[in-house]
């Protein structure tokens, strides 16, 4: 089964096809870097990702004017994004997109038993989740994007040595940053 990175993201957006890197290939638990491009013909309400138990980190490699997450079927956060604003989705919710002005990000893909992996491997107590104010910018993460970003538009897009440590290093930063806030969207 695959979870919402790649080409299958891509189609939740009208995208047919998009860069992504798996940059650590777990069967069960893959991390994945998919970069969402959407310009200003491609605008519009986007496809509801089904559920699945893992979350979505966006980071914006350019400012968005406008853009709306909903969640059930219902608007729930509507604003624009500076560039480097990061945003967290919990895929355990209905969401879907409308973007109302272009759109150049970075998504990762991290699926819950990954971030309990990394959680364990540390010797880190579990966290419930990760979240944060939508539109935070984050130094680390938009450092760490910037590296990943290096890596999708080389050469050869496909796992290596130094894709699996980003990977390691962006799930440890998000969890240690991030974890243990609820994740759940509230009505």
């Amino acid at each position: 089964m695959q979870g919402a990175y790649g080409d299958l993201l891509g189609r939740y957006f009208d995208l047919p096809s998009v860069p992504a890197l798996v940059m650590l290939a777990a069967p069960k638990a893959p991390f994945v870097a998919t970069r969402i491009t959407c310009m200003p013909g491609q605008l519009g309400m986007k496809h509801e990702i089904p559920p699945e138990d893992a979350f979505l980190v966006t980071l914006h490699l350019a400012g968005v004017g406008h853009h709306e997450l909903w969640v059930r079927g219902r608007p729930s956060v509507v604003r624009g994004y500076a560039r480097g604003a990061i945003s967290i989705v919990d895929l355990r919710d209905e969401v879907a997109s409308y973007l109302g002005s272009p759109l150049d990000a970075l998504h990762f893909y991290l699926p819950r038993a990954l971030m309990n992996a990394v959680t364990e491997a540390a010797g880190l107590p579990r966290v419930s989740g990760i979240a944060c104010p939508p539109g935070l910018v984050d130094p680390v993460m938009k450092s760490l994007g910037a590296a990943v970003l290096c890596l999708l538009e080389g050469p050869r897009r496909e796992s290596s040595a130094v894709s699996e440590h980003l990977a390691i290093a962006i799930c440890a930063h998000l969890v240690h940053r991030f974890g243990g806030r609820s994740t759940r969207f509230r009505r």
